[in-house]
């Protein structure tokens, strides 16, 4: 009879522990969220987080902080996101640097130390010069960058822009010397500055300076050429096979209640699907390319892949 008692007590604490866990899940959000970027103000993962988080804020009914956590390659918004709790309240706003600053050991965390929730979208690189530069398309470039090392403006060391422009020089047999910035907003003073020669960004990053005049884009780095840019030829309509974008997301904690997962997937996709964001993306010509958790997942192995190589290949992985 003892025995049987003691069976009866386990399997209702275990059903009261797993209704708690059901009941926390389903009650989720029930307070203030953090959201955790490493990059600086008024780059382009600042700007997405804060359109999205516009009507993100509204689907949540709860408080959503943007905290803006700049350093070592995001290696301190990792950090802080790593050492709180896996309970759904602190989010982090993920990129390709994700995978550089993971593959060049700037942190002790594995890629499954993050779980993926929702990709935001996937922007495509330019290469950019001053409109005042001597060099006024990609056959300039190619000329003098095959007569001098060229400085090549970019925010991280082996970063996204940093594997994009290595890439390309490889492919082109050009000399280049990589500059280092905090942020998209101070290599775009370089460049209008004459302090470096060329950079590659993301269109959302300098369109307000093409249009005025002050930027030149010559050449893109995507697929097809992009709306905003129809002028523009891409690298692979140049001859060379070089394809470059910037994805950003949103991840959490491993450990983080998959169903608390689902309801910020489902709350990411439908504040994506907004007018708003909607409008952002065409503005800034991007392509509504969302992914919801799973399909995340497989896309950031993926890119684990690519980008694992072209850090290597520099010489900041052995």
């Amino acid at each position: 009879m003892k025995k049987l008692l003691t069976v009866i007590l386990i399997v209702i604490l275990l059903i009261g522990g797993l209704t708690s866990v059901i009941s926390l899940a389903a009650d989720y959000p029930e307070r203030e969220i953090e959201w955790i970027l490493w990059s600086n103000p008024g780059g382009g993962s600042d700007i997405t987080a804060r359109t999205v988080g516009i009507p993100l804020r509204k689907l949540l009914g709860q408080p959503l902080v943007i905290v803006n956590m700049s350093g070592g390659s995001g290696a301190r918004a990792m950090t802080y996101v790593q050492n709180e709790k896996a309970d759904g309240y602190t989010l982090l706003f993920v990129t390709n640097t994700l995978i550089t600053t993971i593959e060049r050991k700037l942190v002790d965390y594995k890629l499954e130390d993050f779980m993926p929730v929702f990709m935001l979208n996937d922007d495509p690189q330019t290469i950019a010069v001053s409109a005042k530069s001597n060099i006024k398309n990609l056959t300039d470039l190619i000329v003098l960058g095959k007569k001098k090392s060229l400085k090549w403006g970019l925010t991280h060391l082996g970063g996204n822009d940093h594997v994009a422009i290595h890439t390309f020089a490889k492919i082109a047999d050009i000399k280049y010397d990589p500059v280092v910035y905090q942020s998209g907003g101070e290599v775009m003073v370089a460049a209008l500055g004459g302090v470096i020669d060329v950079f590659i960004s993301n269109p959302s990053e300098i369109m307000g300076q093409v249009e005025a005049g002050s930027l030149c884009v010559i050449a893109s780095m995507s697929e097809k050429r992009i709306s905003v840019l129809p002028e523009v030829p891409t690298l692979k309509e140049e001859g060379y096979d070089v394809v470059f974008g910037t994805w950003r997301g949103v991840a959490v904690k491993k450990g983080t209640d998959p169903e608390m997962i689902k309801t910020l997937e489902e709350l990411f996709y439908k504040a994506a699907d907004s007018d708003i964001y909607r409008k952002f993306l065409k503005d800034n010509g991007m392509d509504f390319n969302v992914k919801n958790a799973e399909e995340f997942v497989v896309f950031m192995s993926s890119q684990f892949k690519v980008f694992s190589e072209g850090i290597r290949d520099i010489g900041l992985v052995k």
